[in-house]
């Protein structure tokens, strides 16, 4: 006769499970964040996808026999003419205009746009309500050039995306490494730059700025309020860039301004953690020093 297996008691909700000698089992506990290091950066580092460009899309624009043109070179006769006369070179024939490539036209494209959006992160700041004004903007333009070409006939907006279309635009890999290549040298020149200079480093109770050479910066102990703004939605997109603002405990008064910081949102869930962590010790601290006056 089979035997019934024995049913195990249901656990209560909330409770934690048995271990094997009995006890329960401790819950995981969150890693103790105790400070932050990170490093500002120039502005020039967001450039880092112009210089990445000309190094990926160099294998991608390799040159093909039907890009190149034919060769323009006068023709020679050979040996002297029947009057003894020395050999006078032919006229130089037309030479063949280059093949378009669309992989190269392509190619040509996106390296356009990564310029102009390199361009637009280096040379201002486009808050989040005017890039949002921008797209609203290119939206309505988009529907008022539909709206215009089907029912008056109009087709100003259509003819500049055809006349782009017709430049035929072709990717050159040479200069795009030439470029990439010249940019690179001072983007690590500035990053090496920033290692020294720029480096931050935030406890329980400082905020430390740390300058080679030169006497290091701290900021005084006591309660903080840290805000976190996003200047420039271009570097919010590059490198999710934003400046870490610190004021005072009331945040009626700025002590410090720290711009270009990489990984803001990463870094601000870390700060958020110390600071939970230094509200807790400063409230047991008044808790302690009130319990000994009343005593």
């Amino acid at each position: 006769m089979a035997e019934t297996p024995k049913q195990e008691p249901p656990v209560p909700a909330g409770s934690q499970a048995a271990g094997p000698t009995g006890g329960t089992s401790p819950r995981p506990r969150e890693k103790t964040v105790h400070a932050i290091n990170f490093v500002t950066y120039p502005k020039l580092l967001f450039a880092w996808p112009l210089v990445l460009a000309g190094f990926v899309f160099y294998p991608f624009a390799y040159p093909h026999p039907s890009d190149t043109p034919a060769a323009g070179a006068a023709a020679v006769t050979p040996g002297p003419t029947a009057d003894g006369e020395a050999a006078q070179p032919a006229p130089p024939t037309e030479s063949r205009a280059p093949a378009v490539s669309a992989r190269l036209e392509v190619l040509g494209w996106i390296y356009i746009w990564i310029v102009v959006l390199v361009l637009l992160t280096l040379g201002v700041d486009v808050d989040r309500n005017m890039a949002a004004f921008w797209v609203l903007l290119v939206a309505a333009v988009y529907v008022l050039g539909l709206w215009l070409h089907d029912a008056k006939g109009f087709t100003f907006f259509g003819d500049v995306y055809r006349w782009f279309c017709r430049l035929d635009v072709q990717y050159d890999r040479r200069l795009g490494l030439a470029l990439s290549i010249l940019l690179l040298v001072p983007c690590v020149l500035l990053g090496v730059w920033a290692r020294l200079n720029d480096r931050w480093r935030i406890t329980h109770n400082e905020f430390e700025h740390y300058t080679f050479g030169k006497m290091n910066d701290s900021l005084g102990r006591g309660a903080k309020t840290v805000r976190t703004d996003y200047p420039d939605v271009f570097e919010l997109l590059l490198g999710l860039a934003g400046t870490l603002i610190v004021y005072n405990s009331s945040g009626t008064k700025e002590l410090r301004r720290i711009p270009h910081v990489l990984l803001l949102p990463v870094r601000r869930r870390l700060l958020n953690k110390i600071l939970e962590t230094t509200a807790v010790t400063a409230s047991q601290v008044e808790d302690e020093e009130e319990d000994e006056e009343n005593a």
